[in-house]
């Protein structure tokens, strides 16, 4: 583990060798290897990242938010490391993938099929809020599937989160059709939690229907108008769809985030609650923030190091495998074709 007066570059090789050549994820931030620790035989995810000018204080602010979580549905954080090119952030390597593909492959999910992994999720959303984060970039291709056992919903990428609700966030960001109202008006500041209970509601609808529920059917990729149905919270609801999922999104789509549901409200929701999934923490009601558990984690001090060594320029551009820096591409609407892990 990297001290806080001596980084060594050579550490990274010394503690982790690839399994092969393909890459889990691409996207502006680098890529994402699956690689092996030499000392356990383990499995991690590796996110790289080039050394210098992408190495900001919101990359800072990333790795020191998702090092203090620690719950079933959150892929878990395990350590920085620092190369002669590259910043990388070992994490848990979750094999099943972005629930994304799943919805893609199957085209919608049933009510029993989208309840169980939404119940996942927001498990993982109120045991957030109750550490004081907002995680303001929830969405499918942000949410993974581990297959180990059972199917188990794990939340990832904390890059636009944002910590402590008594600074409530200020900046529009996100993907466009997960962005709630208040956010697209440019309320400032907004409620960071309820933003991200917008985008639940859209995760959930998306599971359902198959497709975003603020898009025009005429004219899907038409990022204006869609910014206008969710102005407006306008969208449809299919007619097989019960009465009591109906009424879950529509309190999740209020565009008043004062009166919109809190992911409390969600919990005790008469949708929500039926075959609760036996693996979902129901999460701690005490008020207050949870104390992180950080036993065993690297530490601060350690992670700042590392960070500091990585804001350096690298001797040479090039990636540890030779791959070049892939940047996201952009489709019409805003949303990312990359894999963001």
């Amino acid at each position: 583990m990297a001290s806080a007066t001596t980084v060594n570059e050579n550490d990274h090789d010394a503690r982790y060798e690839a399994v092969n050549d393909a890459l889990l994820g691409t996207g502006s931030y680098g890529y994402t290897k699956l690689m092996r620790e030499r000392a356990t035989g383990k499995m991690y995810a590796l996110k790289y990242i080039e050394r210098g000018e992408k190495i900001t204080e919101h990359v800072r602010r990333e790795i020191t938010n998702h090092r203090n979580l620690s719950h079933p549905n959150i892929v878990k954080f395990k350590e920085v490391l620092v190369t002669p090119t590259h910043l990388a952030v070992a994490m848990e390597a979750v094999g099943g993938g972005e629930l994304f593909g799943y919805v893609q492959q199957q085209g919608s999910f049933t009510e029993s099929q989208a309840r169980y992994f939404f119940q996942h999720l927001i498990s993982g959303v109120e045991y957030l809020h109750n550490m004081r984060i907002s995680h303001r970039d929830l969405k499918l291709e942000n949410t993974l599937v581990d297959l180990t056992t059972t199917p188990v919903l794990k939340i990832c990428d904390f890059g636009f989160s944002k910590g402590g609700f008594d600074s409530q966030p200020k900046t529009q960001i996100g993907t466009p059709a997960y962005i709630s109202p208040e956010v697209y008006s440019g309320a400032q500041p907004y409620d960071g939690a309820a933003s991200d209970v917008w985008a639940c509601g859209v995760l959930l609808y998306v599971m359902l229907v198959g497709r975003y529920p603020f898009s025009d059917p005429q004219d899907p990729n038409n990022s204006h108008k869609m910014m206008q149905r969710v102005l407006q919270a306008r969208f449809a609801l299919p007619k097989d769809m019960t009465d009591e999922c109906k009424d879950l999104l529509t309190k999740i789509f209020n565009v008043d985030p004062r009166k919109r549901l809190t992911v409390a409200g969600i919990y005790h929701h008469p949708w929500f609650l039926h075959d609760l999934s036996p693996n979902v923490p129901l999460g701690p009601k005490q008020p207050g923030p949870l104390a992180p558990d950080t036993e065993g984690l690297q530490s601060l001090d350690d992670i700042n190091a590392v960070i500091d060594v990585a804001r350096e320029p690298p001797a040479k551009s090039s990636s540890p495998w030779g791959y070049d820096e892939i940047d996201g591409e952009v489709i019409d609407d805003g949303s990312y074709l990359d894999d963001d892990y």
